[in-house]
Order: C-alpha cells, then structure tokens, then sequence
C-alpha cells in the first residue's frame, strides 16, 4: 500500500512541477478569471465522466465538507494560483508553496491526530531551506518581489494545505478518484456563474493554439490525474508525508530545464536539490520509526 502511495506522489510531484511552467505560460493567453474558468469547468467535465464509470454517491452527511472542499481547494485555490503567477513569477509562486508542508503539517497535528517528531520538524525545515537555495540559484529575488501576487499566491498556499487536511477524512470512506471527481464537480458548479463576465467579454479567437493546449493540460493532466493522485497517496500515507514531496517540485523544475534544455544547474541549485531530498527522507523515517521507538519503550517498562 506505502509503494503504492510513494508512487502516486511522486509522479504527481512531477506533473506539477510541469504545471507552474505551463500555467504561467498560459496567463499571456487568458486573463486569469477566464484561465481560472475554462480550466475550473471544463475539468468538472471531465469529473462527470469519471462518475460515470465509478457511479458512487457520497453519504448525506459528506456533502457540507465536499462542497467545502469545491469551494476552498477547487474554485478558491485554482483561481488565486494562476491570479498570484500573472502578478508574480514561478519562483516566487514554487518558493510560497514550500510553506506548504509546515501548514499541513500544524494542521495535521491539530486535526488528525499525527504525532511530531524530531525527524519530523527537521525534515519539513530541510526541505524547505533547500527549495530555498534551489530558486535563488534560478534567480529569486526577495528585495524586488511583486508584492500583490505573493499575497494572492499565499492564501492559495493555505487553502490547498486546507484542501489536504479536511479531505483526508474522507478518503476512509471513499477512493481518491471517487472523492475527487466529486469535489470538482462542486467547485465547478460554484465557479458557473463567473462564466457571465467571462464568456461575456471573451474573444475565442485571442487565445493561440498553444493557450488552449496548455487549458487541457491544467484540466486533463493538472487537475483530473495530479488531484486525484495527490488523494491516492493522502489514503496510504500521512498528510504531512505526502506534503513534504511538494518541495521537490523546485528542484525537479531545476532538472527538467537541465534536461531539455541544456540549462546546467549551479552548485547552489544541486546542494538545495540534495536538501530537499534529505528532508522527504527524514519525514519518511520518522513515520517509520515511531513503532520500533514504541517497542523500545514497552521492552524497557517489561524489563523493570
């Protein structure tokens, strides 16, 4: 089951670190209210199809935390990331989604019950003071950053750690694909009526061929197969396990532009990589030692 959901969040920690480019990419062609909705409603379409297949409907009491999580981790969130990256730049967006762990991890100890450890606390620490080293490498600027588009980026920070501690829950009852489906469905029917001012004033013949490509990309790849992956591994891990992987998505960024396109990444951009790593790692064992540390103790409280 942890193979299965290692597995998950890796390739969905890959497919990520493709979207901040894409996305960012994708606000020369759309404003980001009309990025926002073709991507919103047309990956609720997707989710009607997939319920098609699954055909499961979630109990009465589910639904107020389902449409909570529509609202918070589809329509809300979607929306102020790709408003905060048309304001701001990919590094500054990569570098606020590395605090992403430390909420899911405080959120996760208030509400679901995980345990902090030394291992723990210093893994989420590394893991983020490396993606750090990693952007300054690629050129983050801290004295000259957009101000407005930080601030937007941040609150979309907090709404998907939300997204991942409340949707949690769920996922005992039902499966990633399942639940996802379902919450983009909610999200999509909160984000319709925004379709008014869009559709209004949208030109269809503004947006390149390569604008609309990079919307199925965020709807098709982004939304419909890294959401759900994302709720796959939250089902077989801990919430602040699987959190932890989001701050590899710098150093993968780092590798892919080295890969295709030649760009050599420096010293500083290998030593952060190699930080971050070291920090999924450590909050990876901590998990793992708390049964043997357990055992320990029980076997000395025997002994006496």
């Amino acid at each position: 089951m942890k193979f299965a959901g290692y597995a998950a969040v890796i390739l969905q920690t890959l497919l990520s670190a493709i979207t901040f480019l894409i996305a960012k990419d994708a606000t020369r062609h759309f404003t980001a209210l009309e990025l926002a909705w073709f991507r919103i409603e047309l990956s609720g379409f997707l989710a009607v199809l997939a319920l098609l297949y699954v055909r499961t409907i979630p109990a009465r009491r589910d639904w107020p935390r389902i449409a909570f999580l529509g609202v918070s981790g589809i329509a809300i969130n979607q929306t102020l990331f790709l408003l905060g990256l048309r304001y701001s730049s990919p590094l500054h967006s990569a570098l606020l989604y590395a605090f992403t762990p430390i909420l899911v991890l405080i959120g996760a100890l208030i509400h679901l019950g995980e345990r902090l450890t030394w291992q723990k606390a210093l893994g989420v620490l590394l893991a983020m003071a490396g993606v750090l080293l990693v952007l300054l490498a690629q050129g983050l600027d801290l004295s000259q950053g957009p101000l407005r588009g930080d601030l937007i980026t941040l609150v979309a920070v907090f709404t998907w750690s939300t997204y991942t501690v409340a949707g949690k829950p769920l996922l005992a009852r039902y499966d990633a694909l399942t639940l996802t489906a379902w919450i983009f469905i909610c999200g999509a029917l909160v984000m319709l009526p925004a379709g008014i001012p869009v559709l209004t004033h949208f030109d269809p013949s503004r947006p390149s061929s390569r604008g609309w490509l990079e919307i199925g990309y965020l709807s098709l790849v982004t939304s419909g197969i890294a959401f759900t992956l994302w709720y796959f591994a939250l089902q077989r891990l801990q919430a602040s396990q699987v959190a932890v992987f989001t701050n590899l998505q710098a150093p993968l960024t780092a590798l892919l532009a080295w890969l295709v396109m030649g760009t050599v990444p420096e010293h500083t951009a290998i030593a952060g990589g190699a930080l971050v790593l070291m920090g999924v790692i450590l909050v990876q064992i901590s998990q793992r030692s708390q049964p043997a540390i357990r055992d320990i103790r029980r076997s000395l409280r025997l002994s006496r």
